[in-house]
């Protein structure tokens, strides 16, 4: 027998169960007997559902179902599990009393009496539309989103995971890159890249980049499957969750490669009109140097020479005959000066025009440099020319040879003491002669030995000395032009030595 007190408590609880039920209006709750007929409704029910309680108590819970979940026979699939396992959880479309419809969230719970029986199920439902039309809508535009993003073709657009590994692939990343989806989903985004951007960690540094800064864009050769470039606009951008977790990356890449190739042909007409202009300024400042040189280098053998034949002319009948021959030889010096100089301005000219002809033939080089050695002895008596020759022959133009030695002897006399030897020497080296050609003069620094083959060069020294500053520069391209290579080795106070090469013939031993 229930004592009075502890049938007073349960009859309360009892009513403040039924009173808090019956204030939910959010809630659908209600509870049904063993078969699934209703027993009990609330507030929440009547408003959700649109049935009053005197409508729907004793009726079937199955009416609330559209016809294709009662088709599928889904009310008694959840009475039986909720039976089964003691609740069930599902999200669906309901029907109200008036046909509308609404997404709702149920849960089914198994009643049992103290005895473990079966007495019935109670049932909560929600309504989740709103929540469902949000989803819908998001579902949607994700869908759209990855169908437009799909369908795009002049872009590449693709997902990386955190690691840089290709998690999406559109259209446009197939056509540009050249691989199907199901060939370079799940690997490593640094392929797209150079060999020598690889080492230098680019794809990491693009990574690290975007997830520091948001974002990182770059250009640069990028390789597609079949291993062409093309040139890359690329931009990575850090994705991340509402909670600021880091889910990956999204890449979007353009190709350049025609506004690349346009630019690069600008830039290349663009240079060569400057280096046409600075070359124009270069040659009006070699045409006013050469015109000052020439001036100069013209105004004394053309003096001696109009001094010497006013003299003659003047006094011819009473000049004695050795004296006569004297002027003549001091005029034919100067009128040899004057030809040189005619001659490197020629060779100058036909340097710059690429048109300096060059025959190359076997000649007795050991021949050659004796006759260089007798010029000078006719020319200079004192002066001591000292022979060291390998009996040789080379590969070379024999005119352009002469006019090279006749340069580097001349330069040899010119800045040597009169007394002084000068060296000339010709030996065999491996598969070429090496010429030789040494002074007693006061040297060349080495700041300064890089200048004597550039035209128009006048060392500080050579300063009072005759001379056009081309002679060096002409010997130069007139070796090279023979397949050979001229420099010096020179010292302050230890005097020079200019040395060429020539080729040696094919059959020389």
């Amino acid at each position: 027998m229930t004592r009075p007190d502890v049938a007073t408590a349960v009859d309360t609880e009892a009513e403040l169960l039924r009173l808090l039920i019956g204030s939910v209006i959010d809630h659908a709750i209600y509870a049904m007997d063993p078969d699934g007929r209703v027993s009990t409704w609330n507030p929440g029910a009547e408003r959700l559902k649109g049935y009053r309680a005197d409508e729907i108590i004793g009726q079937h819970f199955s009416r609330f179902y559209t016809d294709v979940d009662l088709a599928a026979g889904k009310p008694d699939i959840e009475l039986a599990i909720a039976a089964a396992e003691g609740n069930f959880e599902d999200e669906g479309w309901r029907v109200r009393k008036d046909g509308s419809v609404f997404w709702a969230n149920v849960v089914v719970t198994a009643l049992r009496g103290k005895d473990g029986r079966l007495v019935g199920f109670g049932k909560v439902t929600r309504d989740l539309t709103e929540r469902k039309k949000g989803e819908d809508a998001l579902r949607a535009g994700e869908k759209r989103f990855r169908l437009l993003v799909g369908s795009v073709a002049d872009y590449a657009i693709f997902l990386l995971t955190p690691e840089g590994k290709v998690a999406s692939w559109n259209l446009g990343a197939e056509r540009l890159k050249g691989y199907q989806a199901d060939e370079i989903i799940g690997e490593h985004f640094s392929r797209f890249y150079t060999d020598e951007d690889r080492r230098r960690g680019l794809p990491a540094e693009g990574l690290r980049a975007a997830l520091t800064q948001g974002r990182w864009e770059s250009e640069g050769w990028r390789l597609r499957r079949d291993g062409s470039r093309f040139w890359a606009n690329a931009v990575i951008t850090a994705l991340r969750s509402d909670d600021g977790h880091h889910e990956g990356f999204a890449k979007v890449t353009r190709d350049l490669t025609d506004r690349k190739r346009n630019e690069d042909a600008l830039r290349g007409v663009l240079e060569r009109e400057r280096t046409a202009s600075e070359r124009l300024r270069e040659l009006d400042r070699m045409r006013n140097e050469l015109v000052a040189i020439i001036a100069h280098d013209l105004r004394e053998p053309i003096g001696v020479v109009q001094s010497l034949l006013h003299l003659l002319n003047a006094d011819w009948d009473v000049v004695p005959d050795d004296e006569k021959r004297q002027y003549l030889d001091r005029i034919s010096l100067r009128v040899q000066t004057l030809g040189g100089l005619v001659d490197d301005v020629f060779d100058l000219a036909r340097i710059d025009a690429g048109h300096l002809a060059i025959e190359l033939t076997p000649f007795d080089l050991r021949d050659t440099i004796t006759r260089v050695a007798h010029d000078v002895a006719i020319a200079d008596p004192e002066r001591v020319v000292r022979l060291d020759l390998d009996d040789v022959r080379a590969v070379g133009d024999l005119r352009r040879t002469l006019q090279v030695l006749g340069n580097l002897v001349s330069n040899a006399v010119k800045f040597s003491p009169a007394t002084s030897p000068i060296d000339l020497t010709a030996k065999r080296v491996d598969d070429e002669v090496v010429v030789s050609v040494t002074d007693r003069g006061d040297g060349i620094p080495p700041e300064q030995q890089a200048l004597l083959f550039q035209r128009f060069s006048r060392l500080p020294q050579s300063e009072g000395t005759p001379g056009s500053g081309i002679g060096l520069f002409i010997a130069k391209s007139l070796v090279e032009a023979q397949h050979g290579r001229l420099w010096v080795e020179s010292a302050p106070g230890a005097g020079s030595t200019f040395r060429f090469t020539l080729p040696l013939p094919t059959a020389e031993p």
